[in-house]
C-alpha cells in the first residue's frame, strides 16, 4: 500500500506542475515550459518504476493477500493518469502565447484545471486513508465523483466558447484540445477513485 500512495503522491505533484506550465504558457517563458514538461516526464517514469515495485511486492505475498488483484487495478488507474496529464501537459505547450493570455479562454482552463487539482488532491487523500480508515476513503472517493461532474460542465461550457469565439481554425483546435485532454484526464482520476471504492470495501 505505501508504493501505490508513493505513486499517488507523484500524480498529484505532477497535476500542479500543469498550473506552472499554463501560467508560464501564458507569459512567454518558454524555458519555464520546457522544465515542466520535462517534470512530468520524470515523475512518470518514476511511477512506472513504482508499479514495478508493487508487481514484484505483490508476487511474493503469493495468496496471503486476498485483495491483491484489487490493489494492482488501483495501481494501474493510479498509472493511467499519467497518461493523461502527459496528454494535457503536451496539449498545452503548443498554446500560442495570445491564446493563453485570452481571459475567456484563461478563465477556463485556469479553472479546470484547479478542479483537476483538487480532484486528485482528494484522491490522494482516498489512497492515504486505505490503510488507516476505509470509511474515510470511500468519502474522499465520493468527493471525487462530484469534482469530475463540476469539471464535466465547465468543460462543455468552455467548448461552446471556444467553439463561438475562436479567430480561426488553429486556436479552435488547439484549445479545443487542450480542453478536451483536461476532461479525460478527469475521466480517468474518477476509475481510479472507483478503484479506491473498491480497495476500501475489502479492507
Amino acid at each position: 500500500m505505501v508504493v501505490l500512495q508513493d505513486e499517488m503522491r507523484r500524480v498529484l505533484d505532477s497535476t500542479r506542475v500543469l498550473l506552472e506550465e499554463f501560467a508560464a504558457i501564458a507569459a512567454g517563458e518558454s524555458k519555464q515550459v520546457d522544465a515542466s514538461l520535462e517534470r512530468v516526464k520524470r515523475a512518470e517514469e518514476d511511477v512506472t518504476t513504482l508499479r514495478a515495485a508493487l508487481i514484484r511486492e505483490l508476487s511474493q505475498v503469493g495468496t496471503l493477500l486476498v485483495n491483491r488483484e484489487d490493489i494492482l487495478r488501483g495501481a494501474f488507474a493510479v498509472e493511467d493518469i499519467f497518461g493523461h496529464i502527459n496528454g494535457v501537459a503536451f496539449k498545452m505547450s503548443q498554446l500560442q502565447k495570445s491564446s493563453a493570455k485570452n481571459k475567456r479562454y484563461k478563465d477556463c482552463i485556469v479553472e479546470l484545471l484547479g478542479m483537476l487539482v483538487d480532484g486528485v488532491s482528494k484522491l490522494n487523500e482516498s489512497i492515504r486513508a486505505l490503510s488507516i480508515n476505509s470509511d474515510q476513503a470511500i468519502l474522499m472517493a465520493a468527493q471525487v465523483q462530484q469534482i469530475e461532474s463540476s469539471i464535466d460542465s465547465r468543460y462543455r461550457e468552455g467548448v461552446a466558447t471556444v467553439m463561438k469565439t475562436a479567430t480561426n481554425v488553429k486556436e479552435l483546435i488547439s484549445l479545443k484540445d487542450v480542453l478536451e485532454s483536461i476532461e479525460n484526464c478527469a475521466d480517468v482520476m474518477l476509475v481510479a477513485a472507483n478503484a479506491s471504492t473498491i480497495l476500501a470495501l475489502g479492507m
